[in-house]
């Protein structure tokens, strides 16, 4: 596994539920050759996942991932190499961070109309401990409440798009996304791009380009994702537009889709996306 990465996790300081310092152990016990923390929206674990003191050398990738508006709705955007102390980047994710607490009170406020009431103390620590608190959090608030067996339910029955507690949250535009990361000196990446809702996905991705998007995730558990191309056709398209592949698990705790270094991609695409943040 030297020979491989997870270039896509995340950790308590997003939506995960582990500490940047877990993420890399556990890289390391599974014989990992790299792997990237990409929390959402937030550095904030960056320094702890860098500075993680382990029993051999293993290749690390700061990294993040945006929430992006694309035509096709909400695209994902990994930045690769991202400085812990950009100024541009830590007021823009301020900005996010406002945004996402605010959402979290209202979609609160919903499940209290619908007669759900979460523990008051508990949704406080919540609020102040976590970076950006989300709905994955708030799901797992339901569950403890008993209001969910499990964090799939109470997304389908609360939190999830178009049910009774869900709210729309503000994005960047995704072309805005790549020139932040770009402007910092970070490889851009567009995430999970099958689960773009997109009709011509191959003139999206050159659009993307165009606008200086250097890589697509090509590697990742497609599990339930309903779309006319395959993994195989996309890194055709992807390997046509001259796009670096990258891939990971989107790890975020036990009940993920992927376990950390359940899905990978070479070591070698690592040095591929150094080689870009030392030119941007």
């Amino acid at each position: 596994m030297m020979d491989r990465a997870d270039l896509h996790t995340h950790s308590n300081w997003s939506d995960g539920v582990h500490r940047p310092s877990f993420i890399v152990k556990t890289a390391v016990s599974l014989g990992l050759g790299g792997v990237a923390l990409t929390d959402h929206d937030t550095v904030g674990g960056l320094r702890e996942f860098l500075a993680t003191e382990t029993s051999s050398e293993i290749v690390r990738v700061p990294g993040i991932e945006i929430s992006t508006e694309s035509v096709g709705g909400e695209a994902h955007l990994l930045g690769y190499f991202v400085p812990p102390d950009a100024r541009e980047l830590e007021q823009e994710l301020h900005r996010f961070k406002e945004i996402r607490r605010a959402r979290f009170s209202k979609m609160v406020s919903r499940l209290r109309e619908l007669g759900i009431v979460l523990d008051s103390e508990r949704v406080e620590h919540t609020m102040s401990e976590i970076d950006v608190p989300g709905r994955p959090h708030l799901a797992r608030l339901l569950v403890e409440a008993g209001y969910a067996k499990n964090t799939d339910e109470a997304f389908e029955r609360f939190l999830g798009k178009g049910r009774p507690a869900y709210v729309k949250r503000e994005l960047i535009e995704i072309h805005r996304g790549i020139d932040l990361l770009r402007s910092i000196g970070a490889v851009p990446v567009l995430a999970h791009p099958l689960i773009v809702r997109i009709d011509d996905l191959t003139e999206f991705l050159r659009d993307l380009k165009q606008h200086g998007l250097v890589g697509v995730e090509t590697e990742y558990k497609y599990t339930s994702v309903n779309t006319p191309l395959s993994p195989h056709e996309l890194r055709s398209i992807v390997k046509k537009l001259g796009l670096i592949m990258t891939g990971g698990s989107d790890y975020h705790d036990a009940e993920s889709h992927a376990q950390l270094g359940e899905v990978t991609c070479p070591i070698e695409t690592i040095e591929e996306l150094r080689k870009v943040a030392d030119e941007l």
